[in-house]
């Protein structure tokens, strides 16, 4: 199976998920990351294994006692055995290059679009960790969002007088209504595969 649709343009497609100690990205900190490589079939690569590690924070007094609770992290495991937020950058970046993602005729490699669940938020986080140089040079701005995909195909039929198919957008409802099955949730690795499943129960969907 193919790395890479070709309207892709030899870009890997990676459902890219994160935990952190909180909700604002101002304050607390990216704790769990997972990068899962899909090949064109939307399926985790068999080829290699996703970049999936714990983080130790750097401001462990402002971890967020409900979101740990939520995540099931325990802060004490992270400070223990968590890996350092600059070395685990170096570690994305060795790992980065075991995906063999070609070069441009302009001598840029190319690059992962990103497929979260609401993306929009885990995107705050990782810039906060690897900063914004970093992050442009590894990761597409085009990015795919089952949330996002999920408001278009609401709109799409309420426009066309249809019953609204997902009445909520979170991960876990999509999941129940497309009758998916999931294992732990909130686990950065259990939330990839999930959202990987969903974006390729809608791309099912009807087209126009």
């Amino acid at each position: 199976m193919a790395n890479s649709m070709q309207h892709w343009n030899g870009n890997q497609l990676c459902a890219v998920d994160t935990e952190t100690t909180g909700l604002d990205y101002l304050y607390h900190e990216i704790v769990q990351i997972c990068i899962l490589p899909l090949d064109s079939n939307i399926e985790p690569r068999k080829d290699i294994l996703p970049f999936y590690i714990d983080m130790r924070p750097w401001y462990p007094e402002r971890a967020d006692e409900a979101a740990l609770k939520k995540n099931k992290l325990k802060l004490a495991d992270l400070m223990l055995k968590g890996f350092d937020k600059d070395a685990s950058i170096d570690l994305m970046e060795e790992w980065l290059e075991k995906l063999d993602l070609p070069y441009t005729a302009s001598g840029r490699r190319k690059q992962i679009v990103p497929l979260g669940q609401n993306y929009a938020f885990d995107l705050r986080f990782i810039l906060a960790w690897i900063g914004r140089k970093t992050y442009d040079e590894y990761f597409h701005y085009h990015f795919k969002d089952t949330m996002i995909a999920a408001g278009y195909l609401n709109d799409r039929a309420a426009m066309h007088g249809e019953k609204v198919p997902y009445p909520k957008v979170n991960l876990q409802y999509l999941c129940s209504t497309l009758k998916i099955k999931t294992d732990r949730a909130h686990d950065a690795l259990q939330d990839c595969v999930a959202t990987a499943k969903v974006y390729k129960e809608m791309l099912k969907v009807g087209l126009f």
